[in-house]
């Protein structure tokens, strides 16, 4: 029996459930640092843009008192908050069926129904991809795209969501209270090299009052494999939910490193990632936890071609709401030793 149009329309109904069904999954299972901020994503209900108001002031209105009629409490108004703001973002995905397509495939719903399916498996690894390689990039390279690491690590005199590195001052010790830590000399991937900075995120998150620790460390594989090779380590724990979903690394101090190929890195100058799990968010409206956009399309023929499209649209951005808590090394060597 020959395809009805109604049979596409029930074909591109089930392919749409089967793309909402398996993208929240794609965002888990991609690669560690997608996997560990999409666990921390959230749901923000519209607005001109994404603000958050940073406790950049600690209350001066506290002391001690001597409980008498003697004592005079400090009731000064004080600036405690300023607001960082980033815009939101917005992304596609497409696929489409064209005559030619439904020509060359057997006249039965079954048959179709196959092709439309490995063309949606298709478009969900591109969008894999995409988001994959776009959270490590910057929206100074492409004013559309998320505001990726490359921006939460901008270098010092760089604003980020409307501030610079001096808008909010200093903490205790002197340390940038909106700027991240840096390593841009150190070139030997060991222990000795990376122990200083990873305890210094960890002392200052507890000073700061953060209740989290450390989260988890990101380069490219061969940062990883030559710290393995110095420090010769023989045993290797991660959560068991990290190896089901097939991450490897190693734990070091507690903290997990993994390896991710879309982090920067060539030649004698690699990154790693120091990064605070609960720093870094990524707030969406449209496209994930089952959010549809009205704008999403499901076999729709183009009038004036032969063609049929699906499209869902996302909404969102990346947005590090405490800068200092993490940190990088920008030039680290994989074949780099120590004399």
């Amino acid at each position: 029996m020959a395809t009805q149009t109604y049979n596409l329309d029930e074909i591109f109904a089930v392919t749409t459930k089967y793309i909402d069904k398996n993208v929240e999954e794609i965002f888990c299972n991609t690669t560690p640092l997608l996997k560990e901020i999409m666990k921390k994503k959230e749901y923000v209900d519209g607005g001109n843009r994404l603000t958050v108001a940073l406790d950049f002031n600690p209350n001066q209105s506290i002391g001690y008192i001597t409980g008498t009629a003697a004592d005079l409490l400090n009731v000064n108004p004080q600036q405690n908050l300023i607001p960082a703001e980033l815009p939101w973002k917005f992304m596609y995905s497409n696929f489409s069926i064209t005559l030619r397509d439904l020509n060359a495939t057997a006249d039965s719903k079954h048959a179709i129904v196959s092709l439309v399916s490995q063309k949606a498996k298709n478009t969900l690894a591109s969008v894999r991809q995409f988001l994959a390689s776009s959270f490590y990039g910057s929206a100074a390279d492409d004013p559309n795209a998320f505001n990726g690491m490359k921006d939460i690590f901008a270098p010092s005199g760089t604003a980020y969501a409307g501030l610079t590195d001096t808008d909010l001052g200093v903490d205790a010790v002197g340390d940038k209270k909106w700027l991240p830590r840096f390593d841009t000399t150190s070139t030997v991937c060991d222990y000795q090299t990376i122990e200083p900075m990873l305890t210094k995120l960890k002392t200052k998150a507890s000073i700061e009052g953060n209740a989290s620790k450390l989260g988890y460390m990101v380069s490219k594989a061969a940062v990883l494999s030559s710290f393995k090779q110095k420090q010769q380590l023989q045993q290797r724990f991660l959560p068991a939910k990290d190896l089901e979903v097939g991450f490897d690394g190693i734990n070091v101090d507690g903290v997990v490193w993994y390896a991710d190929e879309f982090c920067e890195g060539a030649g004698t100058a690699y990154k790693l990632y120091l990064i605070n799990a609960d720093s870094i968010k990524f707030f969406h409206k449209y496209g994930f936890d089952g959010k549809d956009s009205p704008q999403d399309v499901s076999g729709l023929r183009i009038p004036n071609q032969p063609i049929m499209v699906h499209q869902k649209f996302y909404t969102g951005n990346l947005f590090c709401v405490d800068r200092r808590l993490n940190g990088v090394f920008t030039a680290l060597n994989p074949a780099a030793t120590r004399a």
